[in-house]
């Protein structure tokens, strides 16, 4: 059973540049605070940027392929597993539903900075059972499904970069923090990945997953965390601010301007965008599809995701879109992306030239500001911080930047509140 006290966590997101990593834990009145860092904080921040729209362009294609999300997440946090508790840093991400860890033995393992975990050491590691009704949430369609109960539950995720882990599912204690600041759940599911390998980094240990399927931190947790988060995130090219992700009440969005539309929960966290302004006078209708566990799509549906950089949209919107915000902008010139990744991209543009654009999803008009529709790829070009998709369409993190962003599982809502997230 989980600790059956209330208690609200707050985790603040920090990109850090510097050469030594350095994590505190803040221990607070019902909650802690912890720091993460971002995946590539020793990058300049034009390289940054280039790692991160790779990724999204990569991650963009695995909600269409399959139901897991690589590990493309944007940023890192600490957990420790096991009694005694071991550290390991781990990606961060809201579209993703498993937590894993690197383990002993290891049959093919990628190399990271901490060992892997190493499950004869802990008190309180247990293999979940092939028969445990746990079991049959993750397993694979290559797998048979065979139920023994003497032996472990495996998993087998394969993302459509090539990444991929493989194991066996284990309940343990997983910690936040240390000594009088820790905060501790026993009987934690979790994936103990003994063959890992693809997209990840020598920081990364695994991922922690905060999706809306069962066996996420969120899903797992989702009583004492009283089944709320949030996350405010700084622009990218803030590189020395922090972010911040909490849980339970301090995950209320509330107060003057603050919007919500209705959550969808199934594979995703998904929202209705029914149209797209530009200005005062153009509308662009919107029509994508979400995916769905059972094979149906929703018509109008967006993904919201937090580890993907980009905004992806479908091609006939995007190619709208472009040409709207192409007729409004009056200064700066045309050039070609310096990274060949945006089709519409100015030098010398100015803020004050870039047309408001409204995301109007259902109950919920969103206005971006610049930040949140241009991004500067390098010291003298702006690119359109969209792009088109023949997939399944995604409301990136570089639109969502500094908007306090809220979801309640329980009520099934998302609200926004524009807000100046390296205040917080």
């Amino acid at each position: 059973m989980f600790h059956s006290f209330s208690y609200v966590a707050l985790v603040a997101i920090t990109i850090v540049i510097s050469s030594s990593i350095i994590l505190p834990i803040e221990a607070k009145k019902g909650g802690f605070t912890a720091h993460l860092i971002h995946r590539d904080f020793l990058k300049s921040p034009y390289q940054l940027l280039k790692n991160a729209f790779q990724r999204s362009e990569q991650r963009s294609k695995q909600f269409a392929s399959t139901e897991v999300i690589p590990s493309g997440g944007e940023y890192l946090m600490k957990i420790s597993y096991g009694t005694p508790p071991v550290e390991s840093l781990a990606i961060v991400d809201t579209g993703s539903h498993l937590v894993w860890v690197q383990c002993l033995p290891c049959i093919n393992c990628y190399k990271e900075n901490f060992p892997p975990f190493n499950p004869k050491t802990s008190s309180s590691f247990q293999f979940v059972s092939s028969n445990s009704v746990n079991c049959p949430h993750i397993l694979s369609q290559n797998q048979s499904g065979e139920n023994n109960s003497t032996k472990p539950c495996p998993y087998d995720i394969a993302y459509g970069d090539g990444s991929y882990s493989s194991g066996d599912l284990a309940t343990e204690t997983i910690t936040f923090g240390h000594g009088k600041d820790k905060v501790s759940f026993p009987n934690f599911i979790f994936g103990c990945g003994h063959d890992n390998a693809g997209q990840f980094s020598p920081m990364e240990s695994g991922l922690v997953g905060l999706g809306p399927q069962k066996l996420s931190l969120v899903s797992q947790l989702n009583k004492s965390l009283d089944a709320k988060f949030s996350y405010c995130l700084v622009p990218l090219t803030e590189s020395s601010k922090s972010s911040k992700l909490s849980f339970g009440d301090q995950a209320k969005v509330s107060g003057p301007g603050v919007v919500s539309s209705p959550l969808l929960l199934d594979v995703y966290y998904s929202l209705t965008l029914e149209h797209i302004s530009v200005g005062r006078s153009h509308e662009i209708k919107f029509s994508g599809t979400a995916f769905s566990s059972n094979g149906s799509t929703n018509s109008g549906s967006i993904i919201i995701d937090s580890g993907t950089t980009l905004t992806y949209l479908p091609e006939y919107v995007y190619g709208k879109l472009k040409e709207i915000v192409q007729d409004h902008i009056k200064s700066g010139q045309i050039v070609k992306d310096p990274q060949g990744i945006f089709s519409l991209c100015y030098s010398s543009l100015k803020d004050a030239d870039i047309p408001k654009i409204t995301f109007h999803f259902k109950g919920a008009d969103l206005e971006l500001n610049p930040i949140n529709t241009f991004v500067k790829t390098s010291p003298s070009s702006s690119c359109l911080a969209f792009t088109a998709t023949g997939d399944i369409p995604i409301f990136g993190n570089i639109a969502q930047a500094n908007f306090l962003v809220g979801y309640d599982l329980v009520e099934k809502t998302v609200s926004f509140k524009q807000v100046d997230c390296t205040k917080l």
